[in-house]
Protein backbone atom coordinates (compact mmCIF):
# COMPACT_ATOMS: atom_id res chain seq x y z
CA UNK A 1 0.00 0.00 0.00
CA UNK A 2 1.57 3.38 -0.98
CA UNK A 3 1.93 5.78 1.67
CA UNK A 4 2.46 9.73 0.58
CA UNK A 5 5.53 11.67 1.66
CA UNK A 6 5.24 13.23 5.06
CA UNK A 7 6.36 17.27 5.17
CA UNK A 8 9.63 16.49 6.88
CA UNK A 9 10.86 13.67 4.57
CA UNK A 10 9.58 16.09 1.45
CA UNK A 11 12.04 18.58 2.96
CA UNK A 12 14.72 15.96 3.39
CA UNK A 13 14.08 14.62 -0.38
CA UNK A 14 14.57 17.81 -1.08
CA UNK A 15 17.57 18.71 0.27
CA UNK A 16 19.30 15.79 -1.10
CA UNK A 17 18.32 16.47 -4.61
CA UNK A 18 19.47 20.02 -4.19
CA UNK A 19 22.60 18.84 -2.57
CA UNK A 20 23.55 16.42 -5.52
CA UNK A 21 22.64 19.01 -7.79
CA UNK A 22 25.06 21.48 -6.30
CA UNK A 23 27.92 19.01 -5.88
CA UNK A 24 27.33 17.75 -9.39
CA UNK A 25 27.54 21.23 -10.40
CA UNK A 26 30.31 22.36 -8.31
CA UNK A 27 32.80 19.17 -10.03
CA UNK A 28 31.58 20.34 -13.58
CA UNK A 29 32.53 24.15 -12.71
CA UNK A 30 35.93 23.11 -10.95
CA UNK A 31 36.54 20.79 -14.36
CA UNK A 32 35.42 23.51 -17.06
CA UNK A 33 38.13 26.06 -14.74
CA UNK A 34 40.60 23.86 -14.90
CA UNK A 35 40.31 23.18 -18.67
CA UNK A 36 39.71 26.72 -19.36
CA UNK A 37 43.29 27.48 -17.64
CA UNK A 38 45.28 25.39 -19.43
CA UNK A 39 43.72 26.27 -22.96
CA UNK A 40 44.41 29.78 -22.34
CA UNK A 41 47.93 28.95 -21.64
CA UNK A 42 48.55 26.83 -24.50
CA UNK A 43 47.10 29.53 -26.59
CA UNK A 44 49.43 32.03 -24.60
CA UNK A 45 51.91 29.70 -25.42
CA UNK A 46 51.34 29.67 -29.37
CA UNK A 47 51.26 33.07 -29.83
CA UNK A 48 54.15 33.92 -28.57
CA UNK A 49 55.71 30.87 -30.77
CA UNK A 50 53.79 32.66 -33.44
CA UNK A 51 55.62 36.13 -32.70
CA UNK A 52 58.53 34.10 -32.65
CA UNK A 53 58.19 31.89 -36.22
CA UNK A 54 57.39 35.08 -37.60
CA UNK A 55 60.61 36.99 -36.24
CA UNK A 56 62.53 33.64 -37.90
CA UNK A 57 60.53 33.60 -41.59
CA UNK A 58 61.58 37.70 -41.81
CA UNK A 59 65.01 36.77 -40.77
CA UNK A 60 65.27 33.96 -43.25
CA UNK A 61 67.61 36.10 -45.85
CA UNK A 62 69.85 36.80 -42.94
CA UNK A 63 70.30 33.35 -41.61
CA UNK A 64 70.50 31.97 -45.32
CA UNK A 65 73.47 34.43 -46.25
CA UNK A 66 75.21 33.11 -43.20
CA UNK A 67 74.41 29.60 -43.35
CA UNK A 68 76.31 30.00 -47.35
CA UNK A 69 79.38 31.39 -46.29
CA UNK A 70 79.63 28.74 -43.64
CA UNK A 71 79.21 25.63 -46.27
CA UNK A 72 81.61 27.62 -48.45
CA UNK A 73 84.17 29.11 -45.94
CA UNK A 74 84.24 25.84 -42.99
CA UNK A 75 87.12 23.56 -43.47
CA UNK A 76 86.57 20.25 -43.49
CA UNK A 77 88.63 17.07 -42.22
CA UNK A 78 88.86 13.42 -42.60
CA UNK A 79 91.10 12.88 -39.51
CA UNK A 80 90.14 14.23 -36.16
CA UNK A 81 92.99 13.11 -34.66
CA UNK A 82 95.75 15.32 -37.45
CA UNK A 83 93.25 18.27 -36.98
CA UNK A 84 94.12 18.33 -33.56
CA UNK A 85 97.73 17.80 -33.67
CA UNK A 86 97.32 20.61 -36.16
CA UNK A 87 95.19 22.57 -33.55
CA UNK A 88 97.23 21.78 -30.85
CA UNK A 89 101.02 22.47 -32.23
CA UNK A 90 99.21 25.97 -33.70
CA UNK A 91 98.60 27.33 -30.03
CA UNK A 92 101.89 26.07 -28.82
CA UNK A 93 103.90 27.71 -31.45
CA UNK A 94 101.98 30.83 -31.60
CA UNK A 95 102.47 31.02 -27.16
CA UNK A 96 106.34 29.82 -27.61
CA UNK A 97 107.22 32.61 -30.19
CA UNK A 98 105.80 35.21 -27.35
CA UNK A 99 107.87 34.00 -24.78
CA UNK A 100 104.76 32.56 -23.07
CA UNK A 101 105.60 28.87 -21.37
CA UNK A 102 103.62 25.51 -22.28
CA UNK A 103 102.62 23.50 -19.41
CA UNK A 104 99.86 20.53 -19.21
CA UNK A 105 98.50 19.93 -22.68
CA UNK A 106 95.67 17.59 -22.73
CA UNK A 107 93.83 16.28 -25.82
CA UNK A 108 90.20 16.46 -25.95
CA UNK A 109 87.62 13.76 -27.23
CA UNK A 110 86.45 14.70 -30.40
CA UNK A 111 82.55 15.83 -30.59
CA UNK A 112 80.01 15.60 -33.50
CA UNK A 113 77.87 18.40 -32.61
CA UNK A 114 74.70 19.40 -34.34
CA UNK A 115 76.24 22.31 -36.27
CA UNK A 116 80.28 21.38 -36.82
CA UNK A 117 82.72 18.62 -35.66
CA UNK A 118 84.73 19.74 -32.81
CA UNK A 119 88.19 18.92 -31.91
CA UNK A 120 90.02 20.81 -28.59
CA UNK A 121 92.31 21.20 -26.46
CA UNK A 122 93.30 21.86 -23.04
CA UNK A 123 96.65 24.37 -22.08
CA UNK A 124 98.33 25.95 -19.22
CA UNK A 125 100.17 28.66 -19.99
CA UNK A 126 102.40 31.26 -17.63
CA UNK A 127 104.20 34.30 -18.57
CA UNK A 128 104.06 38.28 -19.02
CA UNK A 129 100.17 39.28 -18.39
CA UNK A 130 99.89 41.54 -20.63
CA UNK A 131 101.35 39.29 -23.94
CA UNK A 132 98.88 36.93 -22.48
CA UNK A 133 95.89 39.06 -22.54
CA UNK A 134 96.71 40.09 -26.05
CA UNK A 135 97.22 36.86 -27.42
CA UNK A 136 94.06 35.27 -25.94
CA UNK A 137 92.39 38.49 -27.68
CA UNK A 138 93.07 37.19 -30.84
CA UNK A 139 92.71 33.67 -30.69
CA UNK A 140 88.52 33.12 -31.68
CA UNK A 141 87.25 34.98 -34.52
CA UNK A 142 84.44 33.27 -37.23
CA UNK A 143 86.90 33.43 -39.95
CA UNK A 144 89.08 30.87 -37.85
CA UNK A 145 86.53 28.90 -36.77
CA UNK A 146 88.50 28.95 -33.66
CA UNK A 147 86.34 29.14 -30.44
CA UNK A 148 87.64 29.36 -26.27
CA UNK A 149 85.52 27.23 -24.35
CA UNK A 150 87.20 27.33 -20.99
CA UNK A 151 89.17 30.11 -19.68
CA UNK A 152 90.89 30.56 -16.07
CA UNK A 153 93.29 33.23 -15.71
CA UNK A 154 94.77 34.63 -12.48
CA UNK A 155 97.83 36.65 -11.48
CA UNK A 156 100.87 34.66 -10.59
CA UNK A 157 101.77 36.49 -7.35
CA UNK A 158 104.80 34.11 -6.70
CA UNK A 159 106.44 35.65 -9.56
CA UNK A 160 109.90 37.76 -9.44
CA UNK A 161 109.60 39.14 -12.92
CA UNK A 162 109.79 43.25 -12.68
CA UNK A 163 106.75 43.02 -14.79
CA UNK A 164 102.73 41.53 -13.93
CA UNK A 165 102.56 38.12 -14.29
CA UNK A 166 99.87 35.69 -15.02
CA UNK A 167 99.04 32.03 -15.42
CA UNK A 168 96.06 30.55 -17.37
CA UNK A 169 93.74 27.57 -18.36
CA UNK A 170 92.66 27.26 -21.19
CA UNK A 171 90.23 25.27 -23.46
CA UNK A 172 90.43 26.08 -27.26
CA UNK A 173 87.93 23.98 -30.04
CA UNK A 174 88.27 24.24 -33.66
CA UNK A 175 85.26 23.33 -36.39
CA UNK A 176 85.12 21.88 -39.05
CA UNK A 177 82.26 21.33 -41.67
CA UNK A 178 80.75 17.75 -41.39
CA UNK A 179 79.65 17.88 -44.91
CA UNK A 180 82.62 16.83 -47.08
CA UNK A 181 82.84 18.94 -50.28
CA UNK A 182 82.94 17.02 -53.68
CA UNK A 183 85.51 14.19 -54.47
CA UNK A 184 86.31 14.43 -50.85
CA UNK A 185 88.50 11.31 -49.37
CA UNK A 186 86.41 9.38 -47.43
CA UNK A 187 86.95 10.04 -42.92
CA UNK A 188 89.92 8.05 -41.34
CA UNK A 189 88.72 5.92 -38.36
CA UNK A 190 88.26 7.86 -35.07
CA UNK A 191 91.11 7.88 -33.03
CA UNK A 192 91.29 7.66 -29.42
CA UNK A 193 92.16 11.34 -27.49
CA UNK A 194 96.19 10.89 -25.94
CA UNK A 195 97.20 10.78 -22.46
CA UNK A 196 98.09 14.30 -21.12
CA UNK A 197 101.80 13.18 -20.77
CA UNK A 198 101.81 12.52 -24.73
CA UNK A 199 101.56 15.53 -26.78
CA UNK A 200 100.74 15.16 -30.21
CA UNK A 201 103.02 14.62 -33.22
CA UNK A 202 104.19 16.91 -35.25
CA UNK A 203 103.04 16.80 -38.81
CA UNK A 204 105.12 16.23 -41.27
CA UNK A 205 105.33 19.16 -43.64
CA UNK A 206 104.16 18.88 -47.11
CA UNK A 207 103.48 20.94 -49.68
CA UNK A 208 99.76 22.08 -49.26
CA UNK A 209 97.36 21.92 -52.41
CA UNK A 210 95.79 24.61 -53.92
CA UNK A 211 92.34 22.96 -52.61
CA UNK A 212 93.47 22.21 -49.16
CA UNK A 213 90.21 22.00 -47.03
CA UNK A 214 92.00 22.25 -43.62
CA UNK A 215 93.82 26.01 -44.60
CA UNK A 216 92.03 28.69 -42.70
CA UNK A 217 91.32 31.46 -45.22
CA UNK A 218 87.97 33.87 -45.57
CA UNK A 219 87.45 37.21 -47.36
CA UNK A 220 87.41 38.87 -43.86
CA UNK A 221 90.62 39.82 -42.94
CA UNK A 222 91.20 41.11 -39.44
CA UNK A 223 94.26 42.74 -38.43
CA UNK A 224 96.33 40.96 -35.65
CA UNK A 225 96.91 43.47 -32.70
CA UNK A 226 99.84 41.78 -31.74
CA UNK A 227 101.85 42.90 -34.78
CA UNK A 228 101.60 46.27 -33.92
Amino acid sequence: MKRSLNTREKRLLTLCVVTIVMGVNAYAFQEFNSRRKALTSNLETLKKQTVGDSMLLNDRPFWTKRQAWLNRSMPYTNSAGKSQGQLLEDLRNQALDLGLKVENETLLEALALDHANEVAVNLRLKGDQEIMLRWLLTLQSPEKFTAVKNIELELDTRSREKTPQAQCNITVARWFNPNPPPNAAPPEPHLQPQPAAEPAPAPVPAPAPADNPLEMTSPLEVPNPLAS
